[in-house]
């Protein structure tokens, strides 16, 4: 009896750990094992098929000499100015209309707002390509109608037109996920804050920047935070868009809109197979990442600290 009974508390001191053993299992073959490959492969020099040579950290420095390197770091930069600042206010004003309560088929706007986030990138890069187009884009059509310019924009084949596209592209396919994010925000925010801003005399207006952008400070912080990360990430949009237009055009018009993910893809699929460099630039851009992150992080709750 009593070996029968030690052998149930040594099956129970064991389940819990066998009920969490696929998680680990799953995380160690697919995530953590590619992560520690790639910080070995990074090391290396290897086209994915022959031997790899051991070559230490002479990646690492032909990354930090490579001004292609710096040129794709340069355009995510300058994506962040475009994107960031864009993206939040859009998704502000569209989650201030969700609960103002004055929207009719207020389902159906959410809905519609948050499409474009599940929306393909084949699919946008081939419709915005085609609204585009330098020669028959309607874009192009409709500024010409309207008398804005007089002759059409190469919006795909000039760097600062590119530029433009990536960016509103972007914006347009993730401010809806933004605005879910801070609409979570919103309505987490006690109605009886509000009935005493109205009651002190306090209009919508004085109601957002008092009370309802202090309060959404955790969710602006998580949301600046995860767009500056995602702009590091950007390579759907800008790939689709302009294989679309034109499968040569490796990061757009004179690498306007080469990113360093779109830069990691190049060298590993595409011109040269090297394997190991595409990884050491990808490490690379992680610590750049993490710096930034955490710089601006620091940056966001000094206020908090003082």
């Amino acid at each position: 009896m009593s070996a029968s009974m030690a052998q149930k508390r040594k099956a129970q001191k064991w389940a819990p750990y066998l009920f969490v053993s696929p998680f680990f299992l799953l995380f160690a073959a697919f995530s953590l094992f590619p992560i520690l490959f790639t910080l070995y492969i990074s090391l290396t020099e290897w086209n994915g098929t022959g031997t790899a040579v051991f070559v230490g950290l002479r990646n690492y420095a032909d990354v930090l000499g490579d001004s292609r390197f710096y040129q794709a770091l340069g355009n995510t930069l300058l994506f962040m100015v475009m994107i960031i600042p864009a993206q939040i206010v859009l998704a502000l004003i569209v989650s201030v209309i969700l609960t103002s309560g004055k929207v009719p088929f207020v389902s159906a706007f959410r809905l519609a707002n948050f499409l474009p986030y599940i929306t393909t990138s084949v699919a946008i890069g081939l419709i915005f390509s085609i609204l585009f187009d330098w020669q028959y884009g309607a874009v192009n059509a409709l500024l010409m109608k309207l008398g804005i310019v007089s002759e059409p924009v190469n919006w795909l084949g000039e760097p600062g037109p590119a530029r433009f596209v990536v960016s509103l592209v972007t914006v347009w396919k993730y401010f809806g996920y933004t605005a879910v994010l801070f609409l979570a925000g919103m309505t987490s925010i006690s109605r009886q804050l509000y009935e005493a801003a109205e009651l002190d005399g306090a209009n919508r207006l004085r109601q957002f920047f008092s009370l309802t952008l202090p309060m959404l400070r955790p969710v602006m912080v998580f949301v600046v935070l995860t767009t500056m990360i995602g702009c590091f990430q950007i390579f759907d949009e800008p790939f689709m868009l302009f294989s679309t237009f034109s499968s040569s055009v490796v990061g757009g018009p004179e690498g306007s809109s080469l990113t360093g993910t779109w830069l990691i893809y190049d060298t590993v699929f595409g011109s040269t197979f090297r394997f190991g460099y595409g990884s050491a630039i990808a490490y690379v851009l992680f610590m750049i990442i993490a710096l930034i992150s955490i710089v601006t992080f620091k940056a966001i709750n000094r206020g908090d600290e003082a």
